[in-house]
């Protein structure tokens, strides 16, 4: 099935592109809700026995997603089980690779999509509306840079109650500070950028600037933080580290009582952690940015 949807699903707008797309979103839509029936819905753990390995990153599927978050976070979802079937997401681009459009499309949850850029909010309020047709009315889409300031006030005001099944943050700088803010919603999983640039063994992020926007051709890995900072941060939030995806970029975390619940045991950063998959490939720049970033302001984690 993982193969299935992978091929019909990367090959929809380039080896199919002959074919009606609506038909291969009906196959794709099918096979879903076959195997994920728990997202549809509200829905009860699954209870892992003790021994599980749950590696997350070989459930990786893309629909709608960068780097096959959409099968990781069914795969989840599918275990720690539904209660709201609302997400918040935080830095969606034009819609049509991020983490929640899948949920919205082929599962029918609702929730809020936010993004700073003024040019992609507007491209993704087109998108969306193509992809989502009425469903683009399950979704609330805002144009707003997200800082320590704004973001409890921005959730109080567009989230109807305070528990959210999915939280995905992915803004390429002041990920660490937003999550960290974040007081007002008690997510059961969150997904949230890690820079692999900073290395498996080093707690740190770079330093909040409410103003800041990645330099990514002359500052290429000056943003976010390391997954070690992210999984100390994740723990005084009390949430447990199940994985991250093969790419390199992402980091899953579940809340504690869910994972608990389950039999989930937080991960070692030195079993999962992975390079970011498309910097690495160039190994002798990727050295050297690794470090140019430890040269520059940094705030090391405790």
């Amino acid at each position: 099935m993982k193969l299935f949807l992978k091929n019909i699903v990367f090959n929809k707008h380039i080896k199919y592109k002959r074919y009606n797309i609506k038909f291969l979103n009906s196959i794709v839509n099918y096979f879903l809700k076959k195997f994920f029936p728990q997202v549809l819905r509200p829905s009860n753990p699954i209870i892992l026995s003790k021994n599980n390995n749950f590696n997350i990153s070989e459930f990786g599927i893309k629909i709608y997603s960068q780097n096959e978050e959409d099968g990781i976070i069914l795969y989840i979802l599918k275990h720690i089980g539904v209660k709201t079937k609302k997400f918040v997401e935080i830095g969606v681009e034009n819609g049509t690779e991020c983490n929640t459009t899948n949920l919205l499309k082929n599962f029918n949850w609702n929730g809020l999509q936010i993004e700073g850029n003024k040019k992609m909010y507007l491209e993704a309020k087109t998108k969306l509306k193509n992809i989502l047709e009425e469903k683009f009315n399950n979704l609330k889409l805002l144009n707003c840079f997200i800082t320590k300031n704004n973001i409890n006030k921005i959730l109080r005001n567009n989230i109807a109650n305070n528990e959210v099944d999915l939280l995905s943050i992915d803004i390429d700088g002041n990920d660490f500070w937003i999550w960290k803010e974040i007081n007002c919603i008690k997510p059961r999983l969150v997904v949230i950028e890690y820079n692999s640039f900073f290395g498996p063994s080093l707690s740190a992020t770079i330093k909040y600037n409410p103003r800041f926007n990645w330099d990514y051709k002359k500052n290429k890995s000056y943003y976010g933080a390391s997954l070690k900072a992210l999984k100390k941060l994740g723990s005084k939030k009390k949430y447990t580290l199940v994985g991250v995806d093969k790419n390199g970029v992402n980091a899953f975390f579940v809340r504690n009582d869910l994972a608990k619940k389950i039999n989930l045991e937080s991960k070692k950063i030195k079993d999962i952690y992975k390079k970011n998959i498309r910097e690495a490939r160039n190994k002798e720049q990727y050295k050297k940015e690794c470090k140019k970033l430890l040269k520059q302001k940094l705030v090391f984690v405790k």
